[in-house]
């Protein structure tokens, strides 16, 4: 599925060589699908168990489901879900829709694990000033925007005047080490953005800090702004970094899409996305639909070789060879060709994407998600479910006992939640439960938060 292009050359080629490429007024089979009839809000069933939180929100966005009628509390009790997949609940999916809805409200942060990370802040920050008492310490990135996975690094920069050397990397680790409210400290300075990266000492919450960068502050406002402007944005956003994250494709440093390049591609596609462009589709109601094309745009059709993409302005694509010099990233060949180029929308000198070198394994796994969720959502289509569409009816349309006791996953093949995650959960509860943070702060304990939702 490739979109639009730029304004002074519409009919460039952005699809691989030998697919040729259909402008967005032209027909376009890859957005030819039929919108889902499927709208956003699921039905209830699925859980957050950590703390019971209703499904009803998110922290991040607003979303409210309509009253399931049909449920009958007394109707018995289903054996579970499939392992792996505890967003789903009580429920069995006709629609893959419905299940995304439940898994994105599943891995969004609880009020109280955003909570736990605001103590983290205070003590990183106070640690810090004990060593720097001039230093500012500010938190960005996904925390800012709560777009951040269970397991999601937290984004700190260190700013003070005079700025910072490579010594003061091993010196902020050893005294990290010291205070003892840091584990596995490890210090990257020969990346683009050196680091001192560690895992909290009480919750094991990885921690990336950086040195008198702005950019990330900056990154976190626009994505702010595009967020509230698209509102799909972040379900879609929620669901790409969770896939990277389990394909261990998420950091920078190692090849991966960063967080910011990976919204800029779910922004670009939305913006170039034909039937979204003339109000066919509203992006929330065909999230199913949507995370599909994701993958086969990026997976299949994109032309990374020719082609790249900025958001800027609602957005285009341009040719890689008109790019100018310093926003190339230097390989050469083939490796040059395999690389996403994405204009960072607050600095068009600054190609955000030209770390991803793994660009070649992300664009495989990216195909096999294609394919996997294709392949779910065709299957979907022959399951029967009985009038509650809660489980599945036998041929004379009878729920009958082993049909109540089977729960089918139409997205398990792409997004599991392994053991590690879960139990990572249990331990930030068991933390805030327990009022470690509050007795160290002198904050009262709680044993659950009423924050409305933002």
């Amino acid at each position: 599925m490739a979109a639009a292009g730029t304004g002074s050359n519409p009919d460039m080629e952005i699809e691989n060589d030998n697919k040729p490429y259909h402008h967005p007024k032209k027909k376009n089979l890859i957005f030819e699908n039929e919108p889902s009839k499927t709208g956003r809000p699921p039905h209830k069933g699925a859980t957050n168990s950590y703390f019971d939180r209703p499904t009803t929100e998110f922290h991040g966005g607003k979303r409210r489901r309509p009253v399931d009628e049909d449920e009958d509390p007394d109707e018995g009790p289903m054996t579970g879900p499939p392992p792996g997949c505890p967003w789903m609940g009580h429920r069995n999916y006709s629609k893959m829709a419905s299940e995304l809805w439940d898994f994105v409200d599943y891995i969004s942060p609880t009020k109280e694990e955003h909570q736990i990370r605001e103590y983290v802040v205070r003590l990183v920050r106070k640690t810090v000033k004990d060593l720097w008492s001039n230093a500012d310490v500010v938190v960005f990135g996904s925390f800012d925007t709560m777009l951040y996975l269970p397991t999601s690094d937290l984004d700190i920069v260190l700013l003070r005047d005079g700025g910072f050397n490579k010594l003061d990397l091993n010196r902020l680790a050893s005294h990290l080490r010291r205070s003892g409210i840091a584990n596995e400290v490890t210090v990257i300075s020969k990346a683009k953005v050196p680091l001192v990266k560690f895992k909290e000492s009480i919750t094991g919450i990885p921690v990336d800090i950086s040195f008198n960068l702005t950019n990330g502050i900056d990154s976190g406002q626009v994505i702010s702004t595009y967020i509230n402007e698209i509102p799909a944005l972040r379900p879609l956003t929620m669901l790409v970094k969770y896939f990277l994250m389990i394909k261990n494709h998420n950091e920078v440093y190692k090849g991966g899409i960063g967080s910011y390049t990976t919204v800029i591609m779910i922004l670009s596609f939305l913006q170039m996305h034909p039937q979204i462009q003339v109000g066919n589709i509203d992006p929330m109601d065909n999230l199913g639909v949507l995370l599909i094309e994701f993958f086969e745009l990026y997976g299949l059709c994109f032309n990374y070789t020719r082609v790249g993409l900025t958001v800027r302005d609602n957005g285009s694509y341009f040719e890689k060879k008109d790019m100018p010099t310093n926003h190339r990233s230097g390989r050469s060949g083939q490796a040059q060709k395999l690389l996403l180029s994405c204009i960072d929308p607050n600095d068009p000198t600054n190609d955000t994407a030209k770390g991803s070198y793994s660009l070649q394994k992300i664009r495989e796994v990216f195909a096999g998600a294609y394919g996997a969720l294709t392949q779910a959502r065709v299957s979907s289509s022959h399951v029967q479910f009985d009038d509650r569409n809660r489980v599945a009816a036998d041929s004379k349309q009878k729920s009958s006992g082993l049909h109540r006791s089977t729960q089918v996953s139409l997205i398990k093949e792409v997004y599991q939640v392994p053991m590690h995650i879960i139990r990572h959960r249990q331990k930030i509860a068991k933390v805030f439960l327990d009022g470690t943070y509050q007795v160290m702060f002198g904050d009262p304990i709680v044993h659950s938060l009423d924050l409305k939702t933002v």
